[in-house]
């Protein structure tokens, strides 16, 4: 195991007309946050969509746990441990928690889906973040902001992810909901989960 839970060495991303990354470099420790801020245009989305697996880079390597990677697909890079927040939520309002909680890899017992273990599973997640109040029951667009964002956090703690990218995490919420967001990155990182967070709010990333 690596000295980083990822790291970015060189990485070189052209599209045409343009070079949105040139040689960049970054690692990141276990239970380190790192805040990572730009003007529009500096390469912000397209570090995470390298991160992510949606955009492979022309030139340079991506380790995780010291092990060199290669991402084609956001799958591989969620397998590997990577997960991303986004700034717009990837939910289904119509779905209940769990079911988001479990989008793309539900669980399965013979042929049904497992709903007690995944009930249970997307509540330990949750209470681990703080929040045991969440219903996972409840339909996610019964939910306030704050709350559907801590669905999508806890989709990323059941994944185990060692990597969480927030992106813009609080452009939609309130004082008190980015207090708890705060919290909640705190307590990420005494369990020793890294995460890079995106912002562009000085007073956020100090």
């Amino acid at each position: 195991m690596g000295e980083y839970v990822v790291e970015l060495k060189n990485i070189t991303k052209r599209f045409p007309g343009v070079i949105a990354l040139k040689n960049m470099s970054i690692g990141i420790r276990p239970g380190e946050i790192h805040g990572l801020i730009g003007e529009n245009g500096a390469g912000k989305s397209t570090l995470i969509k390298v991160l992510t697996g949606v955009h492979s880079p022309e030139e340079g390597e991506i380790f995780v746990d010291g092990e060199k990677k290669t991402f084609r697909t956001p799958v591989q890079s969620r397998e590997a441990g990577i997960a991303c927040v986004y700034q717009e939520l990837n939910i289904v309002k119509q779905l209940p928690v769990t079911d988001n909680v479990f989008m793309g890899r539900a669980v399965k017992k013979g042929l049904l889906l497992d709903y007690p273990r995944m009930h249970r599973e997307a509540e330990e997640a949750l209470k681990s973040l703080g929040h045991p109040e969440i219903d996972v029951r409840m339909e996610c667009g019964k939910l306030g902001v704050g709350q559907q964002q801590m669905v999508e956090i806890a989709k990323a703690v059941s994944l185990d992810a060692k990597l969480i990218i927030m992106d813009e995490p609080t452009s939609s919420l309130g004082k008190d909901e980015i207090a708890q967001l705060m919290e909640t990155v705190r307590n990420l990182k005494a369990k020793g989960v890294a995460i890079l967070f995106v912002s562009h709010k000085l007073e956020e990333l100090f």
